[in-house]
């Protein structure tokens, strides 16, 4: 059974760190998108999309970490 522990780790890690980095740059994008391109519905959506990657990265990462165990 570790051995699987160990693997579900390793993927929550190599999944968690691009949510993570992609969930932050693209909220600031959607925030940009707003309010220098002026496209409101799309950055909007970004934001949002942007944050529950952001969320979910999170918690692939305090997993990884084994804040949870």
């Amino acid at each position: 059974m570790e051995f699987f522990r160990v693997v579900f780790k390793t993927l929550a890690a190599l999944l968690g760190l691009p949510l993570t980095l992609g969930g932050f740059v693209g909220f600031w994008y959607g925030i940009y998108t707003i309010f220098a391109k002026h496209i409101v519905e799309t950055g909007i959506a970004l934001a949002i999309g942007s944050v529950i990657a952001l969320s979910v990265g999170t918690i692939l990462g305090k997993y990884s970490r084994g804040d949870f165990d």
